[in-house]
C-alpha cells in the first residue's frame, strides 16, 4: 500500500511538472491560444441647440470593442481608434496617431454641423452610426469589423465596412502578404471570380458588366479589405467600389478548403 501511494505521488508531481514546462514553453514561444477579453463599448450622443424646438435628429451612435488583455490590447485599441478618428465622416481633417477620445469625435462632428448651419441654410441633420464586431478571436489572431453610416447632406448617406486582422502576438495589423503564400494572386482571381458568378447565376463566358453581374468592369478581382473568420476569408467591397450605389456592397466567401493550396502554413489550420 504504501508502495503504491508513493507511485501515485510521484506520478502526480511529475504530471505537475511536465505541465509546467509546458505551460512555461508556450509563453516563451507565442503559443499560446488564448483569446483577447474585450467588452463592446456603447456611446450615443445627440445635438442639442439649448433653443425652443431643439432638434434631436443630428447625432452620433457607436458601439464597438474594446480590448482589455493581452500585451498588445491597448495597440490594437489605438489602431482602431485612429482608423475611426482618419477614415470615416468624423475625421477633423488632420492626422491623429492617439490622444482623442471617441467623445471628443464626437463634438467635432456637431462642431461642423454647427458651422454648416451658420455658412449655409442647412435644414437637414448630420448622422452618423458606428457599429464594430468581433468576426474571429482565438489562436493569437484577431478580427475586427467596422462599419459606419454617415449623413451629411446630399442625395443619400454613405455607409463603410473595413475588416481588420491583427496578430495579437505582437499587434500588427496583417495585409494579404502576411496571410497567403508567395504568387497567390492568379489562383485568389479565379476563385473569386468562380464564387461571384455563382452567387450572380452566372456561366463562365457571361460578362459581368452585363445586366446580370452588374459590375462596373468584366471582372472582378481580390481587394486589401478581407476578413480570417471560423469558416474561411471574406473579401468585402463597398459601394462605388466595383459597381454602382444601387447595387449595394459585395461580400465574397471563401471557406479555407478552397484556399488551402495558395495560404501560408500557419493559417491553413484555422
Amino acid at each position: 500500500m504504501k508502495k503504491r501511494f508513493r507511485f501515485y505521488l510521484l506520478s502526480a508531481a511529475i504530471g505537475c511538472f511536465l505541465g509546467f514546462v509546458a505551460a512555461c514553453s508556450s509563453k516563451d514561444n507565442g503559443d499560446s491560444t488564448q483569446s483577447l477579453s474585450y467588452e463592446m463599448k456603447s456611446f450615443d450622443k445627440v445635438y442639442q441647440d439649448g433653443g425652443e424646438g431643439a432638434e434631436n435628429d443630428t447625432y452620433c451612435k457607436f458601439r464597438y470593442p474594446v480590448f482589455s488583455d493581452g500585451e498588445h490590447a491597448e495597440t490594437i485599441n489605438r489602431y482602431l481608434l485612429n482608423w475611426i478618428a482618419n477614415s470615416t465622416a468624423l475625421s477633423p481633417g488632420e492626422s491623429y496617431t492617439g490622444g482623442i477620445t471617441i467623445e471628443e469625435l464626437a463634438e467635432n462632428f456637431f462642431r461642423e454641423y454647427e458651422a454648416a448651419r451658420k455658412e449655409f441654410p442647412v435644414s437637414w441633420p448630420y448622422q452618423f452610426e458606428l457599429a464594430g464586431s468581433v468576426l474571429l478571436n482565438r489562436s493569437d489572431l484577431l478580427t475586427v469589423d467596422l462599419s459606419y453610416y454617415a449623413f451629411t447632406g446630399g442625395a443619400h448617406g454613405n455607409s463603410h465596412t473595413e475588416y481588420f486582422v491583427f496578430d495579437t502576438r505582437t499587434g500588427k495589423r496583417l495585409g494579404l502578404n502576411d496571410v497567403f503564400a508567395e504568387d497567390f494572386e492568379e489562383r485568389l482571381n479565379t476563385l473569386i471570380d468562380s464564387r461571384y458568378r455563382q452567387m450572380k447565376g452566372l456561366s463562365a463566358t457571361d460578362r459581368l458588366d452585363g445586366e446580370k453581374g452588374m459590375l462596373f468592369e468584366n471582372y472582378i478581382r481580390f481587394n486589401s479589405n478581407f476578413a480570417l473568420t471560423d469558416k474561411g476569408i471574406a473579401f468585402f467591397y463597398n459601394q462605388y467600389e466595383i459597381a454602382a450605389y444601387a447595387y449595394g456592397t459585395t461580400k465574397i466567401d471563401l471557406p479555407y478548403s478552397e484556399l488551402a493550396g495558395i495560404l501560408k502554413p500557419r493559417f491553413k489550420d484555422l
